[in-house]
């Protein structure tokens, strides 16, 4: 068991402007605005009461217990946590009071609000978001290795991590920036033939499918890709006519008009939607290999991806490179 805190550091104490997660401002940048914290990082949010104030330390408190076996052949190593942080520093939609259209937050003007009191700038289609100790979350994990020998010139490893987060208040998602990892894991068989020094290694690294994504994920532009009616139309008459896609009102591939294309996208009467609402699983192969050059010294070769499949990890935001080959030249001393 272990206790401990994290300091907000300068990101959380002072972002002022547009991030990956979209515009986000700062306690200090809405004195005397009223603001107060939205119940979720979406359109949909509605106040909680809380008043904006700047954030404070997170403290966490975990268990953990591991299990091990060694044996002549097989070894192996189960690891189980959780972990409940308290003042979660989360980032959540900024709501102010109606009338709020036309008040600046740093150099952007808002320029639209809804309902609730969720404000908009231009710089974003989502809303502009607040860092608060919003929530108390608990992170379950198991984490687990295994290594077997079955031959004298063969070895078998894998590993293998599984992470659940959840926001105690909701059961839901917590909205942590960067979201929480799916399930993966590695499996790797090497030959090692006997009386050389030569070694080759293939290895399969498989990811799952994440569809637990916190209202965060669902509205940033890395993941979710959040869209409104106003961000379509804003491309619909401008960048769409620059590349010539769209001419005397009409998409030209579809023969379509600005509202049926904000139809067919978000949904009939939808006003707003995400483009993504999971992350996919993915498996790629690679294969090392391997040369000892007398005793302290080694030339080693990886060749990643040998499929070159097109693939993603959650927050990324492009795909993964392609195939990949690194060449590696070790000596001791």
């Amino acid at each position: 068991m272990s206790r401990g805190f994290r300091a907000p550091h300068i990101t959380d104490l002072g972002t002022l402007g547009l991030t990956g997660s979209g515009f986000e401002v700062a306690a200090p940048d809405l004195a005397g605005m009223g603001a107060t914290v939205g119940s979720t990082a979406g359109t949909d949010a509605v106040s909680t009461g809380v008043a904006v104030v700047q954030v404070k330390p997170e403290s966490s408190l975990t268990y953990e217990g591991s299990a091990r076996l060694v044996r002549a052949k097989v070894s192996g190593e189960v690891t189980v946590f959780a972990n409940r942080i308290h003042d979660n520093i989360a980032k959540q939609s900024l709501i102010l009071p109606g009338g709020a259209v036309g008040k600046t937050l740093g150099s952007e003007r808002i320029t639209s609000q809804n309902a609730n009191g969720v404000v908009f700038v231009a710089a974003s289609s989502s809303p502009v978001l607040v860092r608060t100790n919003f929530d108390e979350a608990r992170i379950y994990g198991v984490e687990s290795r295994l290594e077997y020998k079955p031959a004298r010139d063969w070895f078998v490893g894998s590993s293998f991590t599984w992470l659940y987060a959840k926001d105690q208040r909701t059961g839901l998602a917590p909205n942590i920036e960067g979201g929480t990892p799916p399930m993966n894991g590695y499996l790797r068989l090497r030959y090692v033939p006997r009386g050389t020094r030569f070694w080759i290694e293939p290895i399969l690294h498989a990811s799952w499918r994440q569809d637990r994504l916190s209202s965060l994920d669902l509205s940033d532009r890395r993941v979710g890709a959040a869209r409104t009616r106003s961000s379509i139309a804003a491309f619909f008459n401008n960048g769409a006519i620059a590349r010539g896609l769209v001419s005397g009102g009409i998409l030209l591939p579809t023969r379509e008009t600005l509202a049926q294309v904000q139809d067919r996208v978000l949904g009939v009467g939808v006003a707003s939607s995400s483009l993504f609402t999971k992350v996919g699983g993915y498996a790629t192969i690679g294969v090392r290999a391997g040369f000892h050059i007398g005793e302290r010294q080694d030339i080693s070769l990886e060749l990643e991806n040998l499929t070159d499949h097109n693939y993603r990890g959650i927050s990324w935001g492009l795909d993964a490179p392609g195939r990949g080959v690194f060449v590696r030249y070790a000596v001791r001393f």
